[in-house]
């Protein structure tokens, strides 16, 4: 039995949204009070903080957060890089179940392995942006500014999206929905922000042993942790305006980074350094202040819980298991992770980790674990290592990266060895563990990983046959009362916006159609469709005579 039917044998038979093409914002049948729900995003960051143990963060503001939030030890994402697991986070899918993993879609740079011209992900049909089961339900939803998610940004996902939307802009007495991402902790600002005073002394830091212990490493992790210093001053700042507008205690707040820290042999990886990421959530009113969940977790969880918080039933098809709410399911024995072509590299890795274990598998053994990524070499660091490895200068724990071939397989025992710095593979006493985590790691490929195998050129050839992205039936309008009006599109599973008379709440914003619309004589309605990976509709228009 799943958890979504653990969850109806337990509450009857309540109101579900569907994943059909209309999205009527059904809840429960009781009136349950709707939170706002504020998401604080920061970027390329493990658990570097002070309320986790870490003991060179100076983050004031996130220890306090901590302190009134329940607080995640073993939330993971699916790849340990922003824009798959962004696929995963509007989706609730994992991002290489419809050929969302590849980082990115839409990569132009020359020297990539097998480049193919730009495409996008393609989900199965009736996968929504899941804001959309929030702004059928009433809330108004804005993103503010990340939109990498492996395919153009539907109208309907948003009700603003860009570098000036705000929660501020919704109508007196909505419950809003919004995210807010924080860049000042990217891997890229390590070289950027190089110059920028430092809130640690670098001679005070030990690197983790896959780094050398130099003057060039320890600097750019001063500048990582004078970063995250930055970002913490940020997410209060949003925090204050949520308070001085007097919505605190209306307001749960979700903390999180995107994927883990900015550095080498982190970023990208499926290790514990790439995977795992600091999660935090506050409750109004005080509830799990304090508290510690050491349960696991995934990305894909995280839009299940968020319907989950604002009562609404997550939709069938979503991967995630909520881990809050109303609709909270049982826990997680695995975790799981895959990546494939990385910027230029083209990469073949699975994984899947329990309690204590962590199970990898490489298809590519020939290559190394390393990847001549071109911006990270922007890096002082990175360049130290790479020049420090030819010459035959780091020892070897921090050279064994570098090397190639790999070992096909992997196993760490990470409860004991978090750097996973020794494979176990080969360790008899540990081959009933490899055997078991073996089945579960086939047994996930073949449920959410289709496309294993596949060069992404056939890859994109499935997600766009002959080469044409797919393009969604225009709407269609039919009278059925006095000026009303449905619309529907004959392509299965879209979403339509629509304006009345050239504007939604304004000129830019767009009404998310959820049931048939009362128009007045001499109304203008413009109308378009979208489906994840498709290409819009044309805009109709219809007169209401």
């Amino acid at each position: 039995m799943n958890y979504r039917s653990s969850i109806l044998l337990a509450l009857g038979s309540p109101i579900v949204l569907s994943s059909a093409t209309a999205l009527e914002p059904e809840r429960s049948k009781a009136d349950e009070k709707r939170y706002n729900i504020l998401c604080l995003v920061a970027e390329d960051i493990s658990p570097y903080l002070g309320c986790y143990g870490d003991m060179y963060a100076n983050t004031p503001n996130l220890d306090k957060l901590a302190m009134e939030s329940i607080r995640y030890t073993r939330m993971f994402t699916t790849i340990g890089v922003s824009a798959p697991s962004r696929a995963s986070l509007i989706t609730g899918l994992f991002p290489t179940s419809f050929g969302a993993n590849y980082m990115r879609t839409s990569n132009t740079k020359p020297l990539t392995e097998g480049l193919v011209p730009p495409y996008e992900a393609v989900p199965e049909r009736g996968v929504k942006c899941y804001t959309e089961y929030l702004r059928a339900a009433g809330y108004f939803c804005t993103n503010n500014a990340k939109m990498d998610y492996q395919f153009t940004v539907p109208l309907t996902a948003w009700d603003e999206n860009g570098k000036t939307a705000h929660w501020k802009h919704r109508p007196d007495g909505v419950p809003f929905f919004a995210i807010f991402n924080m860049e000042v902790s990217h891997e890229s600002q390590v070289w950027k922000r190089a110059n920028e005073p430092l809130v640690i002394h670098p001679d005070s830091i030990i690197p983790p042993p896959y780094h050398p212990d130099d003057e060039t490493t320890r600097r750019d992790w001063a500048v990582a942790y004078s970063n995250i210093h930055e970002m913490d001053k940020q997410v209060q700042q949003f925090i204050d305006e949520v308070d001085e507008a007097g919505l605190l205690d209306e307001t749960i707040i979700i903390w999180y980074s995107d994927n883990g820290g900015p550095m080498p042999r982190q970023k990208r990886e499926l290790y514990e350094s790439g995977t795992l990421v600091p999660f935090m959530v506050r409750f109004p009113d005080g509830k799990l202040a304090g508290m510690v969940d050491n349960d696991l977790h995934m990305f894909v969880d995280i839009p299940a819980t968020i319907l989950s918080l604002a009562n609404i039933l997550p939709p069938d098809y979503m991967h995630g298991i909520p881990f809050l709410g109303k609709f909270k399911g049982e826990s997680r024995n695995y975790v799981y992770g895959a990546r494939d072509r990385l910027d230029e590299i083209v990469e073949r890795q699975t994984c899947v980790r329990d309690g204590r274990f962590r199970y990898v598998r490489n298809y590519l053994p020939e290559k190394s674990g390393y990847m001549e990524i071109l911006s990270r070499l922007n890096m002082p660091m990175m360049q130290n290592m790479v020049r420090l490895f030819k010459q035959g200068k780091l020892n070897k724990e921090t050279s064994r990266w570098f090397e190639k071939p790999r070992k096909i397989e992997e196993l760490y025992d990470v409860n004991n060895d978090p750097h996973e710095m020794k494979n176990l593979i080969d360790n008899p006493a540990y081959s009933k563990e490899v055997e078991r985590l073996r089945g579960e790691m086939e047994a996930w490929n073949k449920c959410y990983n289709p496309y294993l195998g596949l060069t992404e050129a056939e890859l994109r050839e499935k997600l766009w046959p002959g080469g044409e992205q797919p393009i969604v039936e225009p709407p269609v309008c039919v009278k059925t009362g006095t000026n009303k009006i449905q619309v529907k599109s004959n392509t299965p599973g879209s979403s339509i916006a629509y304006q009345i008379n050239g504007r939604g709440y304004t000129e830019e914003h767009w009404f998310l159609y959820t049931r048939p619309i009362q128009l007045n004589e001499g109304d203008r309605l413009n109308m378009r469709a979208f489906r994840i990976g498709y290409k819009p509709s044309r805009l109709i228009t219809y007169q209401n005579e």
